[in-house]
């Protein structure tokens, strides 16, 4: 088994009991040989612990999509805690739809001392409009 491979083959069996770290350093070392399963399964774990910079690196380097589901699912949670900078990053990572921007935006004007991200919010995700706000109706003069 070439050098490579022994090092990836170790890198699994680090995986498997929980050496996130270890396992990572000899699969970056190592990148063009690892395959997509493992690095899948390397950046399932790290979402386990929270490690979102790491899987967004992991995912890249190993060509596999980031896991935005899970993404989104803690940047709600996030939000819910107010925890509200971890769920704007949560939000931008994963590419969050248009409803849990407004769901941001309502928790953001909620907040006066966050006026400014209230404003960047609206003006990036969500266009600056108001869908909330009525159409306006047209009379008919005769």
């Amino acid at each position: 088994m070439p050098t490579g491979k022994s090092a990836i083959f170790v890198g699994r069996r680090y995986l498997e009991r929980g050496f996130v770290d270890a396992a990572m350093k000899l699969f970056l070392r190592n990148a063009g040989d690892v395959e997509s399963t493992d690095w899948s399964q390397l950046a399932e774990c790290l979402m386990e612990r929270n490690r979102v910079p790491d899987v967004v690196r992991v995912c890249e380097l190993g060509a596999i999509p980031l896991p935005r589901e899970r993404m989104l699912s803690m940047g709600d949670a996030r939000l819910h805690r107010r925890d509200i900078d971890a769920a704007l990053r949560l939000y931008e990572l994963a590419d969050a739809d248009r409803a849990r921007w407004t769901r941001m935006l309502d928790t953001l004007s909620g907040l006066p001392d966050r006026e400014r991200q209230a404003i960047e919010v609206a003006e990036r995700h969500l266009g600056g409009e108001d869908e909330a706000a009525p159409t306006p109706r047209m009379r008919v003069v005769k």
